[in-house]
């Protein structure tokens, strides 16, 4: 799995953070279509990402230029609930190369609100 911005997050930023716009950015991985095909998803199917770190169920996307066995993931709430919170002194989690599993699921994708309270509560 990797992390990184993109133009959609950046255009949802300028209508800010709690915005349905840049919500729908970073809720969702992309995946090389024929690894989705692989897992059986389809598009109405939401996936969870599980790392040594944590899960998170979010939307997918495919994205042709995407390599087979990488798993794109914006920047945000969504992807901070499977990255390393240490930064192991340089300012900025790893948020690059983590090993990660993806599977289909059939849980909803949680609000921001509903990862904020998660937060709150320490789960």
């Amino acid at each position: 799995m990797v992390s990184g911005r993109t133009a959609k997050q950046g255009e949802g930023l300028e209508e800010g953070k709690t915005s349905a716009k840049y919500t729908e950015s970073v809720n969702r991985v992309q995946l090389n279509p024929e690894d989705a095909e692989k897992l059986g998803l389809k598009t109405e199917t939401s996936v969870r990402i599980t790392t040594e770190n944590g899960s998170v169920t979010v939307h997918w996307a495919p994205d042709k230029g995407l390599d087979s066995g990488t798993v794109f993931f914006p920047y945000g709430p969504w992807a901070n609930q499977v990255c390393a919170s240490s930064t192991s002194s340089t300012g900025m989690p790893l948020m690059k190369g983590i090993p990660a599993q993806v599977e289909a699921s059939k849980e909803e994708v949680n609000t921001l609100e509903e990862i904020v309270e998660k937060l709150r509560r320490g789960a």
